[in-house]
């Protein structure tokens, strides 16, 4: 497997050793961009065992890989007509979807010889990069806002990760996040390029979980829109191989007090919006990758809604009920959204659950 970087804003190309996830030139996102050509697929890929790392022709990594037995998470029908399924990423190490982004980034961190990363989050991810980084004997600093979960900074504490909480909110906690890596020559983890490259692992088990026979709508929560972005590459490499013929429609699920990829998709204006949400785990003023989540929508004829505190308490019930386990607000967000659209009867539909830390 052969990949180099690629911006995603004006399209300058970097060697896959550069080790920023922004470009020097336009400060733009960069992109794994693989060689396809080069990727060859065992021939026992579709029977093999459904885990994180069965992907690994997938992902941009050639050493053993940093793993704590992250993914083959359930996959549970709840309803039939129309045909329901929870992907139930709470049964990650963690108890959430982020392990699937921190077992790239902290293995990609040591491929490039780093010793300490440093990342900003509401929470979840911070307490994942933080229990990774353990495994590996790398040093974590943490950046969170002044409107951070207390019970997850614990959590991030006990893993022996360092703190640092800033005026503001998670926005203002990445600025600072990415003035302290290059100051300090760390590795910026968080929402980036080998954060999507791993959580492409939820989508890729879906499919693998449903024989090949892909749903016709895929349910995702929105913070900073990389796991929408990352679930639509992973649908788009999976199509390339001919291992699908057809692609789910894409529905983005925000918390309606934290709603700017929402605007942004009904109105083409990207803006920040002051943050008024329980939902901590996709509590995001200004996604970092609003273009791409607009991408992933619009490329599969998807859609984006809102939900309220009321309807993602109520999704939260349901999952309990349904699958015996504790989502929280943001992690209930998608299937709060499924159970407000107006799905036709024949159709098959799947709604991540994505987090349960609290």
């Amino acid at each position: 497997m052969k990949f180099y970087l690629k911006c995603t804003k004006c399209g300058e190309r970097y060697d896959s050793d550069y080790a920023w996830p922004r470009c020097s030139k336009c400060g733009g996102l960069l992109e794994v961009t693989y060689e396809y050509e080069s990727i060859e697929l065992p021939s026992d890929f579709k029977t093999a065992f459904v885990k994180q790392w069965k992907y690994k022709p997938f992902m941009p990594i050639k050493r053993r890989p940093v793993t704590a037995g992250e993914g083959g998470t359930r996959l549970k029908k709840v309803a039939s007509v129309p045909d329901v399924y929870l992907k139930i990423e709470l049964d990650n190490p963690t108890k959430s979807f982020k392990d699937r982004g921190s077992t790239v980034e902290v293995t990609r961190a040591l491929e490039l010889g780093y010793q300490r990363l440093v990342v900003a989050s509401t929470g979840n991810m911070a307490l994942s990069v933080s229990a990774y980084s353990e495994i590996a004997g790398l040093e974590t600093v943490t950046f969170v806002g002044s409107g951070a979960n207390q019970n997850k900074i614990d959590m991030i504490r006990n893993k022996g990760g360092k703190i640092i909480q800033v005026e503001g909110d998670f926005n203002d906690a990445l600025l600072e996040a990415e003035k302290f890596a290059k100051k300090t020559n760390s590795f910026l983890a968080g929402d980036y390029l080998y954060r999507k490259e791993g959580q492409k692992g939820v989508i890729f088990e879906v499919i693998d979980q449903l024989s090949y026979d892909p749903p016709d709508y895929v349910f995702v929560p929105v913070g900073n829109g990389t796991l929408i972005s990352a679930t639509y590459k992973g649908l788009y490499e999976y199509k390339l191989f001919g291992l699908i013929d057809k692609m789910p429609k894409l529905i983005g699920v925000q918390a309606k007090g934290a709603d700017a990829f929402y605007r942004y998709y009904k109105t083409g204006k990207l803006k920040k919006v002051k943050v008024k949400t329980a939902a901590d785990a996709i509590a995001v003023g200004l996604p970092t990758y609003s273009d791409q989540a607009n991408e992933a929508v619009k490329a599969t004829n998807g859609d984006v809604i809102t939900v309220s505190e009321k309807e993602m308490a109520k999704a939260v019930k349901e999952i309990y009920k349904l699958a015996q386990v504790c989502s929280e607000l943001g992690g209930a967000a998608a299937y709060a959204g499924l159970l407000k659209y107006d799905l036709p009867k024949d159709s098959k539909a799947v709604a991540f659950v994505t987090g349960g830390n609290i």
